[in-house]
C-alpha cells in the first residue's frame, strides 16, 4: 500500500465491533486495485477492538485514529475525511463488505468519467456467509435530486466522492441526528454536486445482524431526530437547491415515522404521519411504501 498520494481513501468508523471489523477489513485488503489507504476511526471502543487491530496498525496496513470518547459515526467520518489523502474517498461501516472488484471498477469509472465528482455502486443485504438475503431496488438514474428526496438510495456505502467534495461537504455531528445522519449527508451532497454517476454493479454487501443500528431504533428518539431534521430542511439554505422537491424530503421523513409506528402497532400515530406525508407531497400515493402502509392500516382496522 503506497504511503503517498493514494488514489482512494477508505474511511471506516467503528465502535465495539471487534467481532466484525476484521471480516470487513479482510474484504478491503483483498481488493484487486491496490492504490488505496484505509483509515479506521475508533470511537473509544470498550471491547478489544484496538487489540485485534494492532497487527494491521503495526504493519501500516491501516491508519488508526482513536477518539477520546464515543462521538458517534458522523464525527468519525469527518475525522477520516480531514485526514484523508486520496483523490477519491469512500465510506465503509465496520460490519459491512467490499467485493473484490469494488475499487477496480471505481478506478475504471473515474478514468472513463473524469467529470463525475460523486458516483456510487450498488449494494445488497447479506448474511455472515456473504450470502444474499435481500436485493435492493435501484431505479434508473433520471433526476437524482428528485430521487434522493424520495428516499436515501445512496445510504453510506459504495459512494465515492472527489477530494473537492470531501473537503467541502461534511457530516452533521449533532448527536440528535444519529440514525439519519447518512440521509442528511446524502441530501446535502447531491444538493452541492447533483451530477451523480453510477456503476451498475453490486460491489458492496450490508451485513444483516441483530446489532445493526437500524435494528435498535427507538420511537421516542426517532421523533426528536426528525423534529431536528425537519427544522434543518426549513432553515438551511442548501435545501433550497431542491426547489419543488423539498416537500418530498419532508414526506419521506413522515413515511419513515409511519413505518416505525407500524412496527409498534400504533395505528393512530401511523395514520397521522401518513397524512403529514400527503400534505407535503401530493403525489406521494405513487410511492410503493406509502401504498403498503395504507394497505396495512386499513387491513388492521378492518380485522381489529
Amino acid at each position: 500500500m503506497p504511503n503517498k498520494s493514494p488514489f482512494f481513501s477508505i474511511v471506516i468508523p467503528t465502535y465495539n465491533r471487534a467481532g466484525f471489523i476484521l471480516n470487513t477489513l479482510e474484504t478491503v485488503l483483498a481488493q484487486k486495485f491496490h492504490n488505496f489507504e484505509v483509515i479506521v476511526v475508533d470511537n473509544c471502543s470498550t471491547d478489544n477492538t484496538v487489540e485485534i487491530l494492532q497487527p494491521l496498525i503495526q504493519s501500516n496496513k491501516i491508519r488508526f485514529i482513536q477518539h477520546d470518547k464515543n462521538y458517534e459515526r458522523a464525527k468519525s467520518r469527518n475525522t477520516g475525511m480531514k485526514n484523508a489523502k486520496g483523490e477519491y474517498l469512500t465510506f465503509l461501516d465496520s460490519d459491512d463488505f467490499m467485493y473484490p472488484d469494488n475499487l477496480k471498477d471505481a478506478y475504471e469509472y473515474v478514468q472513463a468519467n473524469p467529470e463525475k465528482k460523486v458516483f456510487h455502486n450498488l449494494y445488497e443485504l447479506v448474511n455472515e456467509q456473504k450470502e444474499k438475503v435481500y436485493d435492493y431496488h435501484f431505479e434508473k438514474l433520471s433526476d437524482p435530486l428528485k430521487q434522493i428526496a424520495e428516499g436515501n438510495f445512496l445510504s453510506c456505502i459504495g459512494v465515492f466522492i472527489h477530494k473537492e467534495v470531501y473537503s467541502t461537504v461534511f457530516w452533521d455531528e449533532n448527536p440528535t441526528l444519529t440514525g439519519s445522519e447518512d440521509y442528511d449527508f446524502a441530501l446535502r451532497l447531491l444538493a452541492n454536486f447533483p451530477d451523480l454517476g453510477r456503476i451498475e454493479k453490486v460491489n458492496n454487501g450490508i451485513l444483516e445482524h441483530p446489532q445493526r443500528t437500524i435494528n435498535q431504533i427507538q420511537m421516542d428518539k426517532a421523533s426528536l431526530r426528525f423534529d431536528y431534521f425537519l427544522r434543518k430542511i426549513e432553515t438551511e439554505d442548501i435545501f433550497n437547491n431542491f426547489g419543488k422537491f423539498k416537500g418530498k424530503i419532508k414526506a419521506t421523513l413522515y413515511i419513515f415515522l409511519a413505518g416505525m409506528a407500524k412496527e409498534i402497532d400504533n395505528l393512530k400515530m401511523m395514520r397521522e404521519n401518513m397524512k403529514l406525508a400527503k400534505q407535503n407531497d401530493s403525489s406521494i400515493w405513487r410511492r410503493r411504501n406509502y401504498q403498503s402502509l395504507w394497505y396495512h392500516y386499513f387491513r388492521k382496522k378492518i380485522f381489529k
